[in-house]
């Protein structure tokens, strides 16, 4: 499972590095960088380096909309992705 937490210190307080709209996006290597490239390509303000965790700011439900669906495109089983889609045509199609 995939945890979008807030980064915040042991005393519960927001991390003085990260804004309090910094977002942790824990991945493996190789999702993290493509979820990374994705999001700078739609302008999301964020921040990935070696051996360190996405971190996204996330400021508006959409922007955390838009994080969860390019976290979900790139780490659901892609034939997950085929059936939703179907199911969604099947819903919009004509009775």
């Amino acid at each position: 499972m995939h945890v979008l937490k807030l980064d915040r210190s042991k005393s519960g307080q927001p991390t003085p590095a990260r804004p309090l709209s910094a977002t942790v996006v824990e991945l493996d290597r190789v999702n993290r960088w493509t979820v990374y490239h994705r999001l700078q390509e739609l302008n999301m303000v964020c921040e990935c380096s070696c051996d360190r965790p996405l971190t996204v700011a996330i400021n508006t439900p959409a922007a955390a909309l838009l994080v969860w669906s390019v976290v979900r495109v790139v780490t659901a089983p892609k034939q997950s992705l085929s059936d939703h889609l179907e199911h969604c045509w099947q819903q919009r199609s004509p009775r």
